[in-house]
């Protein structure tokens, strides 16, 4: 693959990304029961209701690195796939892969503050586990560790 592949690669993976990032903060499936409950950061939905969260100060500080990372995410994107559009931009691809670890690291620190806060309720109950938001959060942190060093690191 050539370089500039790569690149738009890197920024194709990083929109992905900012999408993953963003479903798993709007939706409401952080935690799953098996009585039909799903819970989010923003709201709750048991039996068909719907309520909003009374959060704690640690979803605050998940919902805060969450906001970190997608503006941080939104930013390397457009700065990778500018890099990969417009040759002789090596640079601009660096400093888009140096934000998406940014990014990264933001969403590790969301998702270990939310995971802190929560392992005990799960491990407590049986009927509670993590649902396919949580999931969302995890993958996005992935992702942006792998496409930031690729950004930056491609020649």
């Amino acid at each position: 693959m050539s370089v500039l592949s790569l690149r738009l690669a890197s920024g194709i993976v990083l929109s992905i990304t900012l999408l993953f990032t963003i479903l798993a903060l709007a939706t409401r499936s952080w935690i799953v029961g098996t009585n039909d409950i799903s819970i989010g950061l923003f709201q709750a939905q048991s039996h068909g209701i719907v309520v909003d969260v009374v959060r704690a100060e640690k979803e605050e500080v998940t919902i805060a690195f969450l906001i970190i990372a997608m503006i941080s995410l939104l930013a390397a994107a457009i700065l990778v796939i500018f890099a990969a559009i417009v040759e002789e931009k090596e640079n601009v691809a660096k400093i888009g892969g140096v934000v998406a670890v940014v990014a990264a690291v933001s969403l590790l620190i969301a998702m270990s503050v939310y995971t802190d806060h929560q392992k005990d309720q799960i491990d407590a109950t049986d009927n509670l586990n993590w649902g396919y938001s949580y999931a969302l959060g995890w993958i996005a942190f992935v992702t942006a560790l792998i496409a930031g060093p690729v950004a930056i690191f491609v020649k």
